[in-house]
């Protein structure tokens, strides 16, 4: 039995499939946060419902309403819509902060490349020491 990883999984369940990659899914994609806790569905946006068996699907009223790149195969949320998007959602508290330590120390212990939503600043301002603390050895 073969093994793949689970982005090349997301490359086959969604290929040619109008959608783009979001939340938790777009997060473990591009590599922001180690997918520990895998989840169950693939999360997409989408603008009609496509009904792919394994896809929890976000309706969109357009793909141009996020911020979305081209990313090996498939359309992702970009690093900055993908933070926002899970501040947003305030979903898992481990993935949010993983996130955001993987951005903080990507670009030289700096989170000057994300732009936060101004109504989310009270939450990115919430995990942010968090996030800062979040490779260090005790």
């Amino acid at each position: 039995m073969a093994i793949q990883t689970y982005n090349a999984y997301l490359r086959r369940l969604l290929k040619n499939a109008p959608c783009i990659l979001a939340y938790d899914t777009a997060a473990d994609y591009l590599g922001l946060y180690s997918g520990s806790t895998r989840p169950h569905t693939a999360k997409i946006y989408v603008t009609h419902p496509l009904c792919i068996a394994g896809t929890t699907e976000y309706r969109i009223p357009s793909f141009d309403s996020v911020e979305h790149e081209a990313r090996n195969g498939l359309l992702c949320t970009t690093v900055n819509q993908t933070i926002n998007d899970l501040l947003r959602a305030d979903g898992d508290n481990q993935t949010i902060q993983e996130s955001l330590a993987t951005v903080y120390y990507e670009n030289g212990e700096s989170f000057d490349t994300l732009r936060i939503a101004p109504d989310l600043m009270p939450r990115f301002e919430q995990y942010r020491d968090w996030a800062i603390e979040y490779y260090d050895e005790a």
